[in-house]
């Protein structure tokens, strides 16, 4: 395959051209127009076969048919699965790949494409979990991630079948023995992300309290600045100062609003931080589908402090997360929900937005529709609802410990946080 035939056919920008070149396209050219056994029928089958919530079996064929028998859509299947599933160094962030929507063949079928690229990924990702000598129920687990991406990409394009192009990068994750599904929710090997806050535990009662990291900037009412706000708009920037005695800062209320007119000083000899630079602080990610009860949360987090140590030998100080899902306007709006019950258990903090957060999740689209967004459910509802009351979607940040893992359902930082109060 020639480069510049598959750069014209995809469109390529200059960027991506040399992208493509940086990442091998020329040691595998002449591989690109093989037929790979991964869209053979029996293969498709055997992938499909691992996921519990069947997809249209025949379209997903038909369409592997197309691309065998197109040799610039083939090319480019192949060397998005050889980049995702093979290459060494894949940047999972700012890559600049071909994309079947930009050719004058494959905009129709683009998403079922990229799902059959994610189907070839199956078998990396049972390799890479045996390696780890993870139990094979793991992977299969892993795979279901596709079920809800398979969801939102019908809500953003008329109920249509595939996946977006951006959520191949979630599969190598898995491929790179990072990321783990553990009943509801999903848990990558990570160390402490700066995003957290400063937080510490009361070496007399183990009550925890989360301060500002310095120089975030904040709102009057808590949150910290959208994106595109200047810091000279902010109502404070916050101080974090360690005099090696005591630390001293601005505390955050679990309910996620940091409390911009206090300051707090804690002496370190009564304080211990929650967890160190090496400790593992686990991202928890919540993959689409629904069901996040109270005891579906509470099973995955008790039996991701157990999953960490036995196969990793690594205690977990505190599982963290960053997502449109803690919002907690919706706590507001849905008080009932499992979602506002879920925040509840957690101790909020507030995250940088942009104002857009959680629109693809939720509607497929980025870009907001509000005329054509639907109103469907009681989530779809509430986006609704925050529009019309002129309340910028946002996300926000949490973490939680083991302790209040192991008393799931006691709102344990909420009702702990009365304590701080005279401090």
């Amino acid at each position: 395959m020639q480069l510049a035939k598959f750069a014209q056919y995809y469109d390529l920008t200059e960027e991506a051209r040399e992208f493509v070149v940086k990442f091998d396209f020329n040691q595998v050219a002449a591989t690109l127009e093989n037929i790979p056994e991964s869209l053979q029928e029996d293969f498709i089958r055997q992938q499909l076969a691992k996921l519990r919530k069947p997809l249209d079996e025949q379209q997903i064929l038909q369409c592997a048919r197309e691309l065998k028998s197109n040799r610039l859509l083939l090319a480019g299947y192949n060397f998005l699965c050889y980049y995702w599933w093979q290459h060494p160094a894949a940047l999972l962030y700012n890559y600049k790949l071909p994309l079947f929507e930009n050719t004058p063949d494959g905009a129709d079928h683009a998403g079922v494409y990229y799902l059959l690229a994610a189907l070839a990924g199956f078998p990396a990702i049972e390799k890479s979990y045996a390696r780890l000598q993870l139990p094979p129920s793991y992977a299969l687990d892993a795979m279901q991630y596709t079920s809800g991406a398979v969801f939102e990409y019908a809500a953003g394009h008329d109920g249509k079948l595939g996946i977006n192009n951006t959520k191949l990068h979630w599969y190598r994750f898995y491929v790179d023995g990072v990321l783990f599904r553990i009943g509801r929710f999903e848990y990558m090997l990570q160390d402490p992300l700066p995003y957290l806050p400063a937080a510490f535990k009361r070496n007399s009662d183990g009550k925890v309290i989360a301060l500002c990291r310095h120089g975030w900037h904040l709102r009057k009412d808590g949150l910290r600045l959208f994106t595109d706000e200047t810091p000279n708009q902010a109502c404070k920037t916050t101080i974090l100062h360690n005099d090696g005695a005591s630390i001293t800062g601005t505390p955050i209320d679990p309910a996620g609003y940091a409390e911009v007119d206090r300051t707090l000083t804690l002496d370190l000899q009564q304080y211990t931080p929650l967890w160190n630079c090496w400790d593992l602080v686990p991202g928890l990610h919540i993959p689409g589908g629904g069901g996040m009860t109270p005891e579906a949360a509470a099973d995955s987090l008790q039996k991701a402090l157990e999953f960490f140590p036995r196969y990793f030998g690594r205690k977990v100080a505190a599982v963290s997360c960053y997502s449109w899902i803690f919002n907690n306007d919706f706590e507001k709006l849905l008080p009932e929900s499992n979602l506002a019950d879920f925040m509840r258990q957690v101790y909020l903090f507030p995250f940088p937005s942009v104002g857009v957060e959680g629109l693809a999740f939720v509607f497929g689209k980025n870009k907001a529709d509000w005329e054509n967004f639907p109103e469907d459910n009681s989530l779809r509802r509430a986006f609704h609802q925050l529009h019309e009351q002129n309340w910028r979607l946002k996300a926000g940040g949490m973490f939680i410990t083991p302790e209040a893992i192991k008393n799931y359902g006691q709102n344990l930082y909420r009702r702990d946080y009365q304590s701080f109060a005279k401090l």
